[in-house]
């Protein structure tokens, strides 16, 4: 791994938000790798709605593909695709359009990037701590992920959420 992972890279991140509703995208080009980034027309691309009632501007920050995380062998470790902060929040956004299987997958990478940013920021001073894992297919599940979610906020203080829309008051 790196010597220090930087989750606050000016090239990663779009300062001060303040529209009341924006999409995140996360473009299907698995060939280029680009990052996610903040959208607000085309909202048929959007992978996560955020709509934004607090009056409080959100900063939004690209994970995969944009922050540097490496394994001890030198790969890329698995990151989710999105950070969302200010003064009150820390959100952590997984993107998926998958049908079967997909909620595992990204709990595993909203779970490694929390990992990862608690090991070099204090997330203590953050009063909401969030992890979303959105799906544009919207599946059906045919369990609950109850257990995990309770599981997920007791590992991390993080709230877990398996939905597109994620709201700020």
């Amino acid at each position: 791994m790196e010597d220090v992972v930087d989750f606050f890279i000016p090239k990663c991140q779009v300062l001060g938000i303040t529209a009341e509703m924006f999409g995140i995208c996360d473009d299907d080009d698995k060939a280029e790798k680009t990052p996610a980034y903040v959208s607000l027309e085309n909202e048929e691309k959007w992978g996560a709605i955020i709509k934004n009632y607090s009056g409080k501007p959100l900063n939004f920050t690209a994970v995969d593909n944009c922050v540097v995380v490496r394994r001890d062998n030198d790969d890329m470790e698995n990151r989710c695709d999105a950070m969302l902060s200010n003064a009150d929040n820390l959100v952590f956004v997984e993107l998926k359009n998958e049908r079967q299987k997909w909620f595992p997958h990204a709990v595993e990478q909203l779970q490694k990037t929390i990992d990862v940013f608690k090991q070099y920021n204090d997330v203590s001073m953050y009063k909401r701590k969030r992890a979303y894992a959105c799906n544009v297919r919207h599946p059906n599940f045919a369990y609950s992920n109850k257990e995990l979610k309770q599981k997920f906020y007791q590992t991390n203080g993080f709230r877990l959420y398996d939905e597109m829309t994620i709201e700020f008051r």
